[in-house]
């Protein structure tokens, strides 16, 4: 493939998935510069690999499944970790003080719960399409997203 073909491609992807990628990273990192440098890393792998898709709906999954593993894979190297909740800016809550306090909750889940919240309430993935996103059974999903509401009712009981 050469250069021109390559940006043409890069383009292409970038616009089908860049924004919701960006959103994806930004909520596991609370932070758009690293949440730039993780999409940064998703495109160069793609880019550098030769990944044969079935359909566009299987190439979404892969998108978004390297998202969450180098995002991840960020937390765990990095003093992310160790965020403090006021260093997160809140960009992607910005309608309203209830809407920026259940991000805090939701960005304090561990990990297991944050993706099935964050594929089934802000990208209206089904249960089915996390679970084959996240290869993991459907029962399994609809277990974390029950414990995961279980933990937010209590959390924000003020808002209930």
């Amino acid at each position: 493939m050469n250069k021109r073909d390559l940006e043409k491609e890069f383009e292409s992807k970038y616009n089908d998935y860049g924004n919701m990628l960006f959103k994806i990273a930004y909520l596991y990192t609370g932070n758009s510069a690293d949440a730039e440098d993780i999409l940064q890393d998703v495109f160069m792998k793609y880019l550098s690999g030769k990944y044969r898709f079935k359909d566009e709906a299987h190439e979404k999954a892969w998108f978004i499944r390297v998202t969450q593993n180098k995002s991840l894979d960020y937390i765990k190297r990095s003093s992310a970790k160790n965020i403090s909740l006021e260093d997160i800016d809140y960009a992607v809550a910005d309608d309203g003080a209830e809407s920026t306090d259940i991000l805090r909750k939701v960005l304090e889940l561990p990990e297991k719960y944050k993706s099935c919240v964050i594929l089934y309430y802000y990208y209206d993935y089904s249960v089915k399409e996390i679970a084959k996103t996240l290869k993991i059974s459907v029962s399994a999903v609809k277990m974390r997203l029950k414990r995961s509401r279980e933990i937010l009712k209590l959390e924000l009981e003020d808002y209930v």
